[in-house]
């Protein structure tokens, strides 16, 4: 392991395959992984359970004890989140909450409020994905990345993904919910995505995610980030 911290960031619109790459970085470069978006996705179960609106989430913060796994390595099925203690799962991607989500999400007091976990969290070295990571969470990042796709190509993912996870959508839903968050997204007031100063650049369409992670690990190994030789094959 290196003496010093290092961050990784990936920054990407959703469906664009930044948790998957991100989980396998981490675990070659022997890293926390924090998916920040589970932060969120979290927060808006604990409200929707609370009876809470957006405007009241960030005090609700403040008062809960909220924890995500950094472990790249954890079996699938493991729990992603905690709230006080309870373990969270594919509950986390309910279609149900997915308007309260997008509306918690562009909250400016929400995201302030979630910064100094967010940042506590990767202050021991992090790969860290979501929508702001190295623009803001992060910016001091060693290694800056930004994935992309076509929208169609990103909607058959996130199809995919929440098959997986049990919860099935109609097409119409899953396309309506992507357009919505990619709105959401780029014209936020607090940390809108955007491609970090100094990133890289993927296109992930016609490559798939072991590529990509290569891509990464080879960008890390230029800029001498890297904890261990890249084991990709």
């Amino acid at each position: 392991m290196t003496s010093a911290p290092i961050s990784v960031t990936i920054d990407g619109p959703a469906g664009v395959g930044k948790s998957t790459v991100g989980r396998r970085v981490a675990g070659e470069l022997q890293l926390p992984f924090l998916d920040t978006g589970l932060l969120y996705r979290a927060l808006a179960l604990a409200a929707a359970e609370r009876s809470v609106g957006p405007e009241g989430a960030a005090e609700l913060v403040r008062g809960l004890d909220l924890a995500v796994n950094l472990d790249p390595l954890a079996p699938q099925g493991a729990w992603r989140a905690r709230i006080g203690g309870r373990d969270l799962g594919a509950e986390l991607w309910a279609p149900g909450n997915a308007v309260l989500l997008a509306r918690i999400a562009a909250e400016p007091a929400v995201r302030a409020a979630l910064l100094p976990l967010q940042r506590r969290l990767g202050g021991a070295g992090v790969v860290a994905v979501g929508r702001d990571a190295g623009s803001t969470v992060f910016p001091g990042a060693e290694v800056k990345v930004y994935l992309d796709a076509p929208f169609e190509v990103r909607m058959e993912r996130r199809r995919s993904e929440l098959e997986r996870l049990g919860l099935a959508s109609a097409e119409v839903a899953v396309r309506e919910d992507l357009a919505e968050r990619d709105h959401r997204d780029s014209t936020r007031e607090a940390a809108p995505l955007a491609i970090p100063e100094g990133a890289m650049v993927i296109d992930t369409a016609p490559i798939n995610a072991e590529e990509v992670a290569r891509l990464i690990l080879e960008r890390c190994h230029e800029l001498g980030v890297e904890t261990s030789p890249p084991r990709l094959s």
